[in-house]
């Protein structure tokens, strides 16, 4: 009885003794892994998945997390990449292929430079980066790039109100904006497509200058201000003005529509711009009026009538104009014929030109003068009067 309890107590000792040692080795074991498992290189990124177009320029930092024992320097360099694209290592302005890594560093070692070519169809694509120590750490870093037409967001040129109208003389002002959706900064330039004559001016909403092209940052948006003058004496009509903003990445168009009024507007005058006449009585005497139309919509059925004085003629070389086009002119050869017995004086004659749409006027004062061979019989007979008055006071004054 006593030797079984003996061997039982030394059974427990040794057990007991057993577990320590295999925890303490346990402990050893796991520190020594740990410390492995901690000691080595890790390359990385912010962005290991990108989204860009073919013929993009890209460049993103690389860091480096070393946990060896030392500070190392650090070998760079292209694991695999797909045919065509180019890329590069660089640090500050220089292209690199090695840099130094500080214990536990947490900044950029290097930039890596890439550029796709810009045949690249859409699809994915992967770029594998390695950095490597001459002890024999290294670690790699792969890189997706997802090639597509278009960039994550397209940009865009809005107008707010793009169809106007109004009568010719008048500036359309319209409201426009731009917005880019693209990845980086961007230059936009503004040209235009009007018909002739027609001029269009780009001015800053922020500051109303005239500017012929604009910066927009990334992700940002800035309205542009168009005005739109057609010439003074423009045809009525729908008229489209193309206006475009150009980057190095994309073109876009809006489209500005105007619509100009018809205006009706008839000028009647003389082509001396007198309004005044000299007439003999029962004689004719011609004066050359200039007709013209100052609208824009032709004229159609233009008559021409006269008020004068009672018993006095007037007669158009052409009474009735068929047409008469927008902004055109036409000479009309007016006679004028007093009356018989108009008296020497000033006389009002008025001659008018009308259509359905628009009338005009010109009053003319016309001078009626004693004919000058009556003004000579009359001298005559004065001066017979006078030289026989003289005759008789002559012969008859001494008695």
């Amino acid at each position: 009885m006593y030797k079984k309890i003996y061997v039982t107590t030394n059974l427990k000792r040794l057990f007991l003794i057993l577990g320590t040692v295999a925890a303490v080795l346990f402990i050893f074991f796991i520190n020594t892994f740990s410390v492995k498992a901690a000691e080595g290189l890790t390359l990385y990124t912010d962005s290991s998945g990108i989204n860009t177009t073919a013929g993009e320029s890209l460049s993103f930092n690389l860091y480096v997390s070393n946990t060896l024992q030392n500070e190392s320097d650090v070998n760079l360099s292209i694991e695999s990449m797909p045919e065509g694209f180019t890329g590069f290592f660089k640090r500050d302005s220089y292209e690199v292929n090695r840099v130094h890594a500080s214990q536990r560093s947490e900044n950029a070692i290097a930039s890596f430079q890439i550029t796709v070519p810009k045949e690249t169809p859409e699809g994915q694509y992967e770029i594998i980066l390695k950095a490597s120590t001459d002890e024999g750490q290294e670690d790699t870093l792969p890189i997706t790039l997802n090639i597509s037409e278009l960039e994550s967001g397209e940009s865009n040129f809005t107008v707010e109100y793009p169809r106007q109208e109004g009568v010719s003389g008048t500036s359309f002002t319209y409201s426009t904006t731009i917005v880019n959706n693209t990845l980086t900064d961007q230059t936009y330039s503004f040209s235009y497509d009007a018909p002739s004559g027609w001029q269009v001016a780009f001015k800053s909403s922020s500051d109303s200058t005239q500017v012929s092209s604009i910066d927009i940052e990334s992700g940002n948006s800035q309205g542009i201000t168009i005005t739109v003058t057609p010439p003074e004496k423009v045809e009525a009509g729908e008229y489209e003005i193309k206006c475009s903003a150009v980057s190095a990445k994309e073109t876009m168009q809006t489209a500005l529509n105007v619509k100009i009024l018809g205006t009706y507007d008839l000028e009647l005058s003389t082509s001396d711009g007198r309004l005044s006449l000299d007439a003999n009585a029962n004689k004719e005497s011609s004066v050359t009026l200039r007709l013209t139309n100052s609208g824009n919509i032709d004229l159609e059925n233009i008559n021409l009538t006269s008020n004068a004085p009672t018993g006095w003629e007037v007669t158009f070389n052409e009474s009735t104009i068929d047409t008469l086009e927008a902004g055109a002119t036409k000479e009309i050869k007016a006679t004028i014929k007093p009356d018989s017995d108009a008296l020497t004086g000033d006389y009002v004659t008025y001659i008018n030109a009308d259509t359905s749409d628009q009338s005009a006027s010109v009053q003319f004062r016309i001078t009626v003068k004693t004919q000058t061979v009556w003004g000579i019989v009359a001298v005559l007979i004065i001066i017979g009067v006078l030289t026989g008055l003289w005759y008789i006071t002559r012969k008859y004054g001494r008695r």
